[in-house]
């Protein structure tokens, strides 16, 4: 018995080596990136720096002179509008910690990337600081990480982050540090805690039972600062994580927000759900055809918000449809808190996620327009992630985007559109008639009640000769059959109609449009089942926190990460099997087909026409 728990020590702890000493290796290239203030002799006065710059700084933080001078000069040669002071002693755990969450490499030129900050102080440009509605300081570390985030998004392309080697960090307690931890990762936090703990136990357990390898572990894990090259001191150890692990300190942002929503939804679930849908129709909404039947019925999957939602097919055109649609109500509770609100800063992570995705458009576009477009609106544009990373494609092109909620304005005064319109796209359609030389719609006809007036709506704010692009999912996508109300492009409430290319091309040539270029998404069967697994576990035991749910108990959240732990193996196996089975099956009828597709198309219909 104790030869095998010697061996299993061993390899773990070996194990958690090779891992500690790989980790530290990738920090290493993160700190290399990392710039350092030089001297700056003929730096701007005090007087310029306070007229020019605000300095936002953590609670016993005062910057010296030298280094704020240094620092305006650095950025100005940068062409920089924030840069986050990095203290030269920052303390090893926190300098880990911030290196771990930033690629200091693509940090400034990424404009996706979420903000970060060492917690010491930012020095912003004033003006941006007023539009940005920055806090004054002094706060904490915590509160300086959303200045930090809320910097990058005003500044996407200008923020960074610098060495200064004269600050001094100020020191955090216990409390303050899981404090900003679980402000960073908000309920990843204690997980990440947790491994960390393990990590460092095994290494100890190893060191016992097991000191050939176990003493190099441990070694590895004190020297881990040495090997990155920044920061001071040694990792923390085992007394510290559990000081910090036992520590009181404020629940997770979504903890608290969850706790705030909740009694607005139990009142408002209280009337019931029948309101939010309309009565179920006879007839396919794309051609009229009786011959309708259930193709999915599904729950909220994502966030397990009540209702049972079904999507119909129909036999004779192939539409899938919802039946009953959600009512104007029914989408207002359905979208509340999905896209932004109590969801709004996970959403804001999926979608700096697609930088792929947002380059084949753009590239599609590129290859067809005959000149740089003038003005291109983007449909359901949501905070504008595709029209900021298109615009460093297209510099001298307006982006405007239309969109239903707060996120657009929000977006045009982040700079990330030129010019917001808000509200429905058929009811604004006219005021913009015949404007445009490009117009999007990206995952946003799925979405909408009435996706041919949508079309119309383009075809008004076109001009002769402009692009439309429209990606949606592929309702002929195989994995939407095999895993039934599992597959995830279904994304029960919200999507509404499910267009095949076929059908989409026709109802863009009954307009005008000639299609010029069509692109599918390949077959990933594979990778479709991880999200399904995720959904099915989900059904088991919700996400916990949800604030139209009962307030999770112990035992829910300790048995929702226990079947998260069981799935992720599930899902593994299962989607090395769906894959080979893929592999096999490569002269299947529409295998070729993916997720969604997307078509582009000239609108023909001459001026006056």
């Amino acid at each position: 018995m104790r030869r095998s728990l010697t061996r299993a020590a061993r390899i773990l702890t070996a194990a958690t080596a090779v891992g500690t000493v790989a980790n530290g290796l990738r920090l290493r290239g993160r700190a290399a990136g990392l710039a350092t203030l030089p001297d700056a002799p003929d730096a701007p006065t005090d007087a310029a720096v306070a007229d020019d710059w605000t300095v936002v700084a953590a609670h016993g933080v005062t910057p010296a002179p030298a280094t704020l001078a240094a620092a305006v000069a650095w950025a100005d040669a940068e062409g920089l509008d924030a840069v986050d002071l990095v203290p030269g002693d920052l303390p090893a755990e926190r300098a880990l910690g911030l290196l771990r969450q930033v690629d200091t490499r693509s940090f400034r030129r990424d404009p996706l990337r979420e903000g970060h900050t060492a917690g010491h102080a930012l020095l912003v440009r004033t003006g941006l600081a007023r539009r940005a509605a920055l806090p004054g300081g002094p706060l904490t570390p915590a509160e300086l990480v959303g200045v930090s985030r809320q910097v990058k998004r005003f500044a996407p392309r200008s923020t960074d982050l610098v060495l200064a080697p004269a600050e001094r960090a100020v020191a955090l307690s216990p409390s303050e540090q899981l404090t900003l931890e679980r402000t960073v990762l908000d309920r990843y936090a204690a997980g990440q805690r947790a491994a960390a703990t393990t990590a460092l136990g095994v290494a100890a357990t190893g060191a016992l039972l097991a000191p050939a390898v176990g003493v190099p572990a441990l070694v590895a894990h004190a020297l881990q600062p040495r090997l990155v090259g920044v920061g001071s001191g040694r990792p923390a150890g085992v007394r510290r994580l559990l000081a910090v692990l036992r520590a009181p300190a404020p629940p997770p942002p979504v903890v608290r927000l969850s706790a705030e929503l909740r009694p607005l939804y139990e009142k408002e679930l209280e009337q019931g759900t029948e309101r939010f849908f309309e009565e179920r129709v006879d007839s396919c909404r794309w051609c009229g055809s009786p011959d309708i039947a259930p193709r999915v019925t599904s729950p909220d999957l994502i966030q397990h918000k009540p209702g049972t939602f079904t999507l119909d097919e129909c036999a004779a055109c192939g539409h899938v449809f919802q039946n009953p649609r959600l009512s104007i109500e029914g989408l207002d509770f359905y979208y509340r808190d999905f896209y932004d609100g109590f969801a709004g800063d996970e959403m804001e992570k999926v979608f700096a996620s697609s930088d792929d995705e947002y380059a084949g458009r753009v590239g599609m576009v590129a290859a067809h327009a005959t000149s740089s477009p003038r003005r291109w609106l983007d449909v359901g544009s949501g905070h504008a992630h595709f029209c900021l990373v298109a615009k460093e494609s297209f510099p001298g092109t307006s982006f405007e985007g239309v969109e239903q909620s707060q996120a657009i304005e929000d977006a045009a005064l982040r700079g990330w559109v030129d010019r917001a319109h808000r509200g429905f796209f058929p009811e604004v359609a006219d005021e913009l008639a015949g404007q445009f030389d490009v117009v999007s719609m990206l995952h946003y006809l799925e979405h909408t009640r009435e996706p041919l007036a949508e079309l119309d709506a383009a075809a008004t704010a076109l001009v002769p000769g402009g692009l439309l692009m429209v990606e949606v999912p592929d309702p002929d996508c195989p994995s939407g059959r095999r895993l039934g109300k599992w597959w995830m492009p279904w994304l029960q409430p919200q999507h509404q109609h499910f267009l095949s290319m076929a059908r989409l091309e026709q109802a863009l040539e009954q307009r005008g449009f000639t299609v010029l270029d069509r692109y599918r998404e390949p077959a990933t069967r594979g990778l479709d089942v991880l999200p399904a697994v995720w959904f099915a576990a989900g059904q088991v035991v919700p996400r916990p926190w949800m604030p139209w749910l009962p307030h999770p108990t112990r035992a829910q959240r300790a048995a929702r990460v226990a079947v998260c732990l069981a799935a992720l193996p599930v899902a593994v196996v299962g989607a090395v099997v769906a894959q080979v089975a893929a592999a096999r099956e490569q002269g299947e009828p529409g295998e070729q087909a993916g997720n969604a597709f997307r078509v582009l198309a000239r609108y023909d219909v001459p001026s006056g026409a």
